[in-house]
C-alpha cells in the first residue's frame, strides 16, 4: 500500500477523557489493587460470609458502613481521576487543535496549528482496535485516538490494510 490516507481529527475532550480512564484501567497491577484493597480492609466481615459459623451475623449499621465508606472512597478517587485528566488535557492546548494526519507505510504525521509531529511505525508500541477507537500506542501506556465514527468513506477499511501490512504488533478486529 503505497497511497497515503488522510483524515480530519478534531479532538474532544470527554473522548480523550474516556480515552485516557480506558488506558489508566487496562493496567495489570491496578485491577488487582481495585480489588484486593477493600478485601484486605474488609477481611473481618467477609470472611465469616465464606465459613460455616455457628453464630449467624446480625447485620446492623456497623457492619454495613465500612462497605459503604469503601464505596465512597473509590468512588471519589474515581471522580478525582477523571477531573485531573481533564484538567491536564485542558492545560496542553495542543490537545484541542484540529489536526490532519497523514498515514502512510512508514509513519504517521500529525499536524496542527501550531505543530507537526512525524511518528515512525517501527518506534510504536501497538495498535489495538476497542468498540470505539483504533488506539496507537507511542509507548506502553500512552496512546493515540483514531474516533472510528469520525472516519468517512472508506477510511476504516484503508487504516485497518495499513495497519495489517505493517509490522507491528497489532490486535485488530476481523
Amino acid at each position: 500500500m503505497e497511497k497515503e490516507i488522510v483524515i480530519e481529527y478534531k479532538p474532544n475532550v470527554d473522548v480523550l477523557v474516556k480515552v485516557s480512564k480506558y488506558l489508566l484501567f487496562t493496567i495489570s497491577y491496578l485491577k488487582w489493587i481495585i480489588l484486593f484493597i477493600p478485601l484486605i480492609l474488609l477481611k473481618d466481615l467477609i470472611v465469616p460470609l465464606f465459613t460455616e459459623s455457628s453464630k449467624p451475623i446480625k447485620w446492623d449499621i456497623f457492619y454495613i458502613l465500612p462497605f459503604v465508606l469503601v464505596g465512597f472512597i473509590w468512588f471519589y478517587v474515581y471522580i478525582r481521576l477523571t477531573s485531573n485528566i481533564k484538567k491536564n488535557l485542558l492545560k496542553n492546548k495542543r490537545n484541542l487543535e484540529t489536526q490532519k494526519i497523514t498515514f502512510n507505510k512508514s509513519s504517521y504525521i500529525q499536524e496542527g496549528e501550531t505543530f507537526k509531529i512525524e511518528n515512525f511505525w517501527n518506534e510504536m508500541f501497538q495498535i489495538k482496535e476497542t468498540k470505539s477507537w483504533l488506539l496507537i500506542y507511542v509507548q506502553k501506556n500512552s496512546a493515540f485516538p483514531i474516533i472510528k465514527s469520525d472516519l468517512k468513506d472508506d477510511q476504516y477499511n484503508e487504516l485497518k490494510q495499513l495497519f495489517n501490512s505493517i509490522d507491528i504488533k497489532k490486535s485488530l478486529k476481523s
